[in-house]
């Protein structure tokens, strides 16, 4: 008995410290992620709620360099700061209640849809 309450309690355990390292992992990746010469085109242009769009990345740089782009970062946020819509079709975390589409470096475009709200603007970065 006193066994199965111990492997209870690790497992309980376990559950705490996965989500915490997950969002540890996004978070750093977005304080390390540096700007560079990067496009960002949305279609279609206006902004509607309740629709989808796709974000596309071009990267201008020369990769002749020992810095190579390994994942593209985008967020999409409303004019509070605050996250808004969902990213389909790419994997995604959060980072202080930030959701964040994460696309390999192969990865040029990703699904975005606004959410079904009164606001007038997301900022897609």
């Amino acid at each position: 008995m006193a066994t199965f309450l111990f492997l209870v309690q690790l497992l309980f355990i376990g559950t705490l410290i996965v989500p915490a390292y997950t969002q540890t992992e996004i978070c750093t990746l977005l304080l390390n992620a540096t700007a560079s010469n990067f496009t960002v085109t949305v279609t279609p242009e206006a902004y509607k709620a309740n629709t989808t769009y796709v974000v596309t990345i071009t990267d201008n740089r020369n990769f002749t360099g020992s810095k190579n782009v390994t994942e593209y970062l985008l967020q999409a946020l409303s004019p509070q700061n605050a996250s808004m819509g969902e990213w389909k079709g790419v994997n995604s975390d959060t980072c202080h209640s930030i959701d964040t589409a994460i696309l390999n470096a192969t990865q040029k475009a990703a699904n975005w849809t606004s959410p079904d709200s009164n606001i007038s603007s997301v900022e897609i970065r």
